[in-house]
């Protein structure tokens, strides 16, 4: 593998892959009604080596959804590390709505970081690459939620920028996963992304996967599906 390819995965995540989780704690101390569920666990792998993991944990705080995402990637050469990718994100969803994002990403030794907060008419987005209002209805680039596929603008978690899309049903699969087989609808994602994303029959995101350079990258789910209706937005 030479370096190209792994400038071009770089670019890729940049843009394409994830909205990812951190921003520390949430501070639990004196909160009720609190809901904690098992995470959703990818493998990430390049042509079925294993590259990192991707994961999403849910919490439900006095009916506000917290999820958290992380994303890990290094790639090694002959033992040596060659490649790495860490990004965190933070999301709170209230009543089907983002109100909130804080994400933290250090790409091969490049920082980013952005901020959204939704106000009474918009989502107020700031980040390394500057700030700007969005749509208050606008989702980002994390994938878990299926009311992705109804979107043709999304937030990019990594730059704090708006990309279009065009997502489209491609056919259904089934797929061997951590639980056994699942029965799901692919979409093609396509314009500023190039992707393909598979959602359950009940709304639990799959899998994904992408091509960098002629290298197939694929998610695979890596522990159990968490039922739709304990991490639903609405």
């Amino acid at each position: 593998m030479d370096r190209p390819f792994f400038i071009s995965l770089r670019r890729f995540a940049c843009t394409a892959l994830l909205a990812c989780a951190l921003v520390g704690g949430i501070g639990l101390s004196g909160i009720a009604s609190v809901l904690t569920t098992d995470p959703i666990k990818f493998r990430i792998t390049q042509d079925g080596d294993k590259l990192g993991h991707h994961s999403v944990s849910f919490r439900r705080i006095n009916g506000d959804l917290h999820v958290n995402i992380a994303i890990d990637i290094q790639v090694r050469l002959f033992f040596l590390p060659v490649f790495s990718y860490r990004h965190r994100n933070h999301e709170i969803w209230r009543d089907g709505r983002l109100i909130s994002l804080h994400s933290e990403t250090d790409d091969d030794g490049d920082k980013y970081w952005v901020k959204a907060t939704a106000s009474d008419d918009a989502l107020n987005v700031e980040g390394t690459n500057g700030s700007f209002q969005a749509p208050l209805d606008t989702i980002p680039t994390s994938y878990w939620s299926i009311k992705t596929i109804g979107k043709s603008v999304l937030l990019d978690t990594q730059h704090g920028k708006l990309v279009d899309v065009s997502i489209s049903p491609a056919g259904e699969n089934t797929l061997d996963t951590f639980n056994g087989s699942v029965d799901a609808q692919r979409y093609d994602v396509t314009g500023d992304l190039n992707l393909s994303l598979w959602y359950s029959k009940s709304g639990d995101w799959v899998k994904t996967s992408f091509n960098v350079r002629g290298a197939e990258i694929e998610y695979f789910l890596d522990s159990d599906v968490l039922r739709t209706a304990e991490r639903s937005p609405e």
